[in-house]
């Protein structure tokens, strides 16, 4: 594919992701003040945007849902206070942060918000990006909030351009034309599940985020892939380039250690993560019990230091079967 080509796919697909944008709830907006809140130092504003994504973006005003965000910083070490936790923010990002607010109302609304860097964010978007955390999850629709200049607005957006193109490719040589959007980005947002500790382990789960997003994918479909003559049904169908044998056993070989190595990060990553706050490490191996439902028995000492004895915890975990 030529620059001039990528530009235009980069346009196209940017043309998509802005007309997506969406003004923020007034719980979704003070949610995020107190995030600035909480990491913006002396030297001053850290965050340089939040990404709203996931369940509760989809399920808008249920106070029953917990917000999920993206946290952008500009420093590690001048976002967090501990500097143990700046380090492991900077090995293996995102640092996953848990908050409450209490409502008006009386009512409780909660946040789980991972902090990652701009820098790594890009990184971690453009086709050089091996595991699929960032690339795979922000090919679906999310909306960018706050942002502190359009500069840093149009990196964003750009970034999130890179990921979907970069989840097209990792998923074009695995399948065979003609096919749907539908088909398609279920099966790439499936084997990006994969890679993760979560529930989902069906195709069904996947390809409902597709069709929920029906005409999002379709258009996505229209700039990658040629569309095919109309057929019987009322579903669009869209022809791939052929992809070699050895070309499709690349691609499910580097499936197959994303899997690997990603849920040992996935693992290692949630165990950090309950340096955080107060009840933390019976927090991370609640959601890993729930998500593979294998637990572990924890001493003192792993209760009160658990980014210290998160490697042997991880271990533990690992020979359990919890990332398999």
């Amino acid at each position: 594919m030529s620059m001039d080509t990528q530009m235009h796919d980069t346009k196209a697909i940017i043309k998509i992701l802005d007309a997506e944008q969406l003004a923020p709830t007034a719980n979704v907006t003070a949610m995020c003040a107190r995030i600035k809140a909480r990491h913006s130092g002396s030297n001053g504003d850290r965050v340089q945007a939040f990404l709203y994504y996931g369940s509760s973006l989809r399920a808008m005003n249920d106070p029953d849902k917990m917000l999920d965000f993206y946290v952008l910083v500009d420093s590690y070490r001048r976002t967090h206070k501990n500097l143990v936790r700046a380090f492991l923010n900077w090995l293996i990002p995102p640092a996953v942060y848990y908050l409450e607010k209490i409502n008006e109302d009386g009512s409780l609304s909660t946040c789980k918000y991972s902090i990652i860097s701009l820098a790594s964010f890009e990184k971690k978007c453009r086709r050089q990006a091996f595991l699929s955390q960032v690339w795979g999850r922000f090919s679906q629709p999310c909306v960018l909030l706050f942002p502190n200049s359009p500069d840093i607005y149009a990196r964003i957006q750009t970034a999130r351009s890179q990921a979907i193109a970069h989840l097209s490719r990792q998923i074009s040589p695995l399948l065979q034309s003609p096919l749907s959007a539908r088909t398609f980005w279920g099966r790439g947002f499936l084997e990006s599940y994969k890679t993760e500790l979560r529930p989902e382990s069906s195709s069904a789960r996947s390809e409902e985020i597709v069709s929920r997003y029906q005409d999002r994918y379709d258009a996505l479909m229209d700039i990658f892939f040629a569309k095919m003559a109309a057929a019987d049904t009322d579903t669009d169908t869209y022809s791939l380039p052929a992809a070699s044998g050895f070309s499709r056993l690349v691609c499910k070989w580097k499936w197959f250690w994303r899997r690997f190595f990603g849920k040992i990060v996935a693992a290692i990553r949630i165990l950090n993560s309950a340096a955080t706050f107060d009840g933390g490490l019976d927090y991370a191996l609640h959601k890993l019990k729930s998500h593979s439902g294998v637990t572990i028995e924890v001493t003192k000492s792993q209760r009160k230091h658990p980014v210290l004895w998160s490697p042997v915890l991880a271990w533990k975990l690992y020979k359990r079967g919890a990332f398999r």
